[in-house]
């Protein structure tokens, strides 16, 4: 097994003669302002992992072709995605808790409480989300308390309680039991990977730091339907990338976000939104005023950055065609 090498804790003044000797140079940023921006904006650990976009020689240890600019811009363009993944997430998470609720209304068999119990059976800690927002301040405190009997125990808990109280974890299996004991068309196999990239937003993760060298690889598995349905798409069919690219989590549960969010906001309630929404991401992603390609000569020489961004771009640009297309009915089903 290789030796971890323990790490030592540096001075900013330090943390650049580090980058130094690893070849990182300041060319475009000068050392003064990576020091300022080091104190003020960002933190080595955290700035230093977008390095792992590019090449490194395995005897000396420095990198090829990156300047201390090019993690800060990576790092900005960080904070714009995960935006957009929160946004979009909350919205889907929104609107998933709506179809079920609508589904459920319009279900005989279900009473809204049989579904919760037989949810509880299988996952009997998710009580646990109940009696935590019950025991401490939250905005849901007074609901959760409300659904608690003398022993502190959760009682008579319906889906519309429950959809107010679950994480998005237990919601989103609460949401897979009541499809697979009531079959129609649902969006449970898709959940998972929105659920990652939600959190990786959530907890402001390094969203673009494993384009080259993806995280988790191992306990990883893209969904078999959409690389089906992305793979029978003319403009995707031709590429040559298109399956490497979808083996990458982090693009592939972005790209999974887009097509899970426009087919649930398809409808005429949420269109406009939708519209509006993927104007913005279009403008952010793909024009050449867009935030994104502010700095795009920073990455012409990264292949990593450079076809990672091309990808999502056409995957925006191909979503927002069918979108303006009036006999466009849904993506996914």
């Amino acid at each position: 097994m290789e030796e971890q090498i323990e790490k030592v804790k540096l001075t900013v003044e330090e943390q650049i003669q580090d980058m130094v000797n690893k070849n990182i140079q300041f060319e475009v940023c000068s050392k003064e302002e990576a020091m300022k921006f080091l104190k003020y904006n960002n933190y080595y650990f955290k700035l230093k992992s977008y390095a792992r976009n590019y090449n490194i020689n395995p005897q000396t240890k420095k990198y090829y072709n990156l300047d201390f600019a090019y993690l800060v811009e990576l790092s900005r363009l960080d904070m714009h995605i995960r935006k957009i993944i929160l946004e979009l997430s909350l919205d889907v998470e929104h609107y998933l808790k709506a179809r079920l609720m609508n589904d459920l209304s319009n279900n005989p068999e279900e009473d809204g409480y049989n579904i919760v119990r037989l949810f509880l059976q299988y996952h009997p800690n998710a009580a646990t989300d109940v009696q935590s927002k019950a025991n401490k301040y939250s905005f849901c405190s007074d609901l959760a308390e409300k659904h608690l009997d003398e022993y502190k125990e959760p009682q008579k808990l319906a889906v519309w309680n429950v959809v107010e109280l679950f994480s998005f974890g237990n919601f989103m299996e609460l949401y897979e039991l009541y499809y697979q004991t009531y079959p129609s068309f649902n969006y449970s196999e898709y959940l998972k990977s929105i659920k990652f990239i939600r959190n990786a937003a959530a907890h402001n993760n390094c969203i673009l730091s494993t384009l080259k060298k993806p995280n988790s690889l191992k306990k990883f598995s893209k969904t078999k339907k959409l690389a089906n349905i992305l793979g029978k798409i003319p403009e995707f069919r031709k590429l040559d990338n298109r399956d490497a690219m979808m083996k990458n989590p982090v693009i592939h549960d972005f790209v999974t976000l887009l097509f899970v969010y426009n087919d649930i906001m398809k409808v005429s309630a949420t269109k406009n939104i939708r519209n509006r929404k993927m104007e913005e991401i279009s403008y952010l992603f793909c024009d050449e005023d867009g935030r994104i390609k502010k700095n795009k000569s920073y990455f012409e020489k990264n292949p990593y950055i450079k076809e990672s961004y091309l990808f999502i771009c056409n995957i925006i640009k191909y979503i927002d065609k069918k979108n303006k297309n009036p006999k466009h009915t849904n993506f996914l089903q």
